[in-house]
C-alpha cells in the first residue's frame, strides 16, 4: 500500500501531544470534487518512516469574513492522533499499530485515506475474528473484532434506555457463538428478555429450574437470606451468631460419613441437611433454663421452617433430602461440555426481590472460583445484565458482597480465563474502579450529561472526538473504543430478524387500546401466576 497518494487538503500547524492542528486548504468546503473533511473523518499525514493516522475531533474557521476581493478564510481541523502504521524503503505501510514513535512537524501535509489504508486500519487478520456491524461512514464496510481482544479484558455495553442495548448484546454475543460454537456464556437476565433471542441455542435457568442450593451460600450470604428479616435486633444477631457455630457442625456431621477428615468451615462448600441443623437448635435449647434465652432459638427454626416452606425458594430450599451435586450444578451453569447449547441464561425477574442480590452473589462467586479451582481451563464470558443494581457507586447501597463478588472478577478474573461483560443505562451509577476495568466500551445513545462525562474518564483520549455524537447516536449505533478494535470506531450494528430480538420492546399503546378485545379470564389467569409466583 502506497502511504500517500492524491492532493494534499491541508498542512500541520500545531503539535501539542497527541492534539494536532491543521489548516485546510481553501478547496475544501468549496471545491465539490474535494475531499470532505467533517467532524470523525480519518485522515492521514505522511512521514519520512511512517504513516500517521488522526480523526478529525473540531472544525472552525477563527475569523469568518466575506469572500471579497479574493481574500480566503482560514480554515482549521482539530485532529486527535490514533496511531500509525510503518512505511518500508518501497514506501509501502505495513501493519496498523497504536501510539505515535515519529510525530507530524509543521509543515507536513495532510492527505485524505484511501480504500487501502480502511484496510489497514479496520480489517483483522485473526481467522475467528467475528463481524459486529458497519462503518457509519463508509457503510459498505464491515467491521471486525477480535474475540481475545474483546474477552481478555472485559468489555461494556452502555447506552440510555431504547437505544437498541439489549440487540447489541444479542448481535455481539450471537457473532460470538456463531464463530467460537463451543463457548461458555452465562447471561443475568433480570427482565427475561434475552431467550427469545437464542432459542435452542441457550439453556434457559430460573426459579422453576434453577438449582441453587442453601448450602452452597457462604456466611454473609446465608445471613443475609436467613436473618434478615430481624436484621439489627438483638434477635437476629443472636441467631447469626448461632448460625456462624451450627453450620460447620452441620456441615461435618454430612461429610462424617466419608471418612475423608474434611474439618470444612461456615463457608466450605460442603452440603449439610436443614434437619441436623434443627436437631442441633432442639439440643441446644434444652439445656436452657430461662424462658427470655430461648427466643433467637425459637425464632431461628421459625424462619428456617419458613423458607423451606416457601415456593418462591424452592431452588433454594426445595427438596427433602440433600445430595453433593455440586459438580452437575457446576456443569449445567457454566456449561460444562456446552453441547449445542453453549449459553446459560439465567431468568431473575421471578426471583424474590429480597433474594435477588444474594443469588447474583452466589453465581458470580462461583464463577470466579470454577475459573481459580480450574486454573483457567474452561475459558468463560460472564454477562451482567443491569450491572449498576449490583456494583452501585454510592457507599452503602446494595448488597455488599455482590458488589464484592463483581469487583474480583473484574479485577482479577482475565487471570484464570474469566472474561466479564458488564451492560448498563446508567454508567455514572457503576462503582468506577469496576467499570475501568472493561477495557473496550460499547457507548450508545447518551443523552445525560452525566454519563457523558463518567464515560469521558474512562475511555482512551483519541476517542474524545467521537464521544461528542453519544447524544445524537441513532437507534443500534455506537461508538467502540478500546482494546477490542485498532481505533476507535462509529459503528452500526446489523438489524436482527423480529425473531432474534429479545423482548425489551416498548408496549405498542395504540394498538392495544384501540382493540379492547382483551378476554377478562386472563385476568383469573393473571391472578394464578401472581399467586404461585410463577412467570
Amino acid at each position: 500500500m502506497a502511504a500517500n497518494g492524491g492532493v494534499p487538503i491541508g498542512r500541520v500547524v500545531c503539535v501539542s501531544g497527541t492534539q494536532v492542528v491543521a489548516m485546510l486548504s481553501h478547496a475544501v468546503g468549496n471545491d465539490p470534487a474535494a475531499a470532505r473533511v467533517e467532524k470523525g473523518t480519518v485522515l492521514k499525514i505522511p512521514l519520512a518512516r511512517s504513516l500517521v493516522f488522526c480523526m478529525v475531533s473540531g472544525i472552525s474557521v477563527p475569523m469568518p469574513r466575506e469572500q471579497a476581493a479574493g481574500a480566503e478564510e482560514t480554515r482549521l481541523a482539530e485532529l486527535e492522533l490514533l496511531g500509525e502504521s510503518p512505511t518500508g524503503a518501497d514506501g509501502d505501510a505495513q501493519a496498523f499499530r497504536r501510539g505515535i514513535r515519529a510525530y507530524p512537524a509543521l509543515g507536513d501535509c495532510l492527505h485524505p485515506v484511501q480504500d487501502s489504508d480502511l484496510d489497514c486500519l479496520y480489517n483483522q487478520a485473526q481467522p475467528s475474528a467475528i463481524t459486529i456491524g458497519n462503518l457509519h461512514h463508509a457503510s459498505a464496510r464491515p467491521v471486525h473484532v477480535s474475540p481475545d481482544n474483546l474477552l481478555g479484558k472485559h468489555f461494556a455495553v452502555l447506552g440510555t434506555t431504547g437505544s437498541g442495548k439489549s440487540c447489541a448484546v444479542t448481535v455481539l454475543l450471537r457473532s460470538l457463538l456463531e464463530t467460537l460454537p463451543h463457548a461458555h456464556v452465562v447471561l443475568l437476565d433480570p427482565h427475561n428478555e434475552y431467550h427469545a433471542a437464542f432459542g435452542d441455542r441457550a439453556v434457559l435457568l430460573g426459579p422453576e429450574t434453577l438449582q441453587l442450593p442453601y448450602w452452597l451460600l457462604n456466611a454473609e450470604e446465608v445471613f443475609e437470606i436467613v436473618t434478615a428479616p430481624a436484621h439489627g435486633s438483638p434477635v437476629g444477631e443472636a441467631a447469626a451468631g448461632l448460625l456462624q457455630e451450627l453450620i460447620p457442625l452441620a456441615r461435618k456431621a454430612y461429610w462424617d460419613s466419608r471418612g475423608d477428615g474434611l474439618q470444612p468451615t461456615i463457608d466450605t462448600p460442603v452440603p449439610y441437611r436443614l434437619g441436623d441443623l434443627d436437631r442441633m437448635l432442639d439440643e441446644r435449647m434444652g439445656r436452657l433454663d430461662k424462658p427470655e434465652g430461648l427466643a433467637p432459638y425459637r425464632w431461628l427454626r421459625a424462619r428456617l421452617a419458613a423458607l423451606a416452606r416457601d415456593a418462591r425458594y424452592a431452588f433454594m430450599f426445595g427438596g427433602i433430602s440433600v445430595h453433593d451435586n455440586m459438580a452437575r450444578i457446576l456443569s449445567t451453569i457454566f456449561r460444562v461440555p456446552p453441547g449445542d447449547r453453549p449459553i446459560t441464561i439465567i431468568d431473575l425477574s421471578s426471583v424474590p426481590s429480597e433474594t435477588l442480590n444474594v443469588v447474583v452473589s452466589v453465581l458470580l462467586r462461583m464463577a470466579f472460583d470454577f475459573a481459580l479451582w480450574s486454573g483457567g481451563r474452561f475459558p468463560m464470558l460472564l454477562v451482567c445484565e443491569e450491572a449498576h443494581r449490583y456494583a452501585p457507586a454510592a457507599s452503602g447501597t446494595g448488597f455488599e458482597p455482590t458488589k464484592q463478588a463483581l469487583a474480583r472478577v473484574a479485577k482479577e478474573g482475565r487471570k484464570y480465563s474469566l472474561s466479564l461483560g458488564m451492560v448498563s443505562q446508567r454508567p455514572s451509577e457503576i462503582d468506577a474502579s469496576i467499570l475501568s476495568q472493561c477495557n473496550s466500551v460499547f457507548a450508545l445513545r447518551m443523552t445525560s450529561l452525566r454519563d457523558q462525562e463518567f464515560l469521558r474518564g474512562i475511555v482512551s483520549d483519541n476517542a474524545y472526538g467521537l464521544l461528542d455524537f453519544l447524544p445524537a447516536l441513532g437507534d443500534a449505533e455506537a461508538i467502540v473504543a478500546g482494546q477490542a478494535v485498532p481505533v476507535p470506531l462509529r459503528v452500526r450494528f446489523p438489524e436482527l430478524a423480529p425473531d432474534l430480538r429479545p423482548r425489551s420492546a416498548a408496549a405498542s399503546f395504540s394498538a392495544a387500546w384501540k382493540d379492547g378485545s382483551q378476554d377478562p379470564a386472563l385476568v383469573d389467569e393473571v391472578v394464578q401466576l401472581w399467586r404461585r409466583q410463577y412467570r
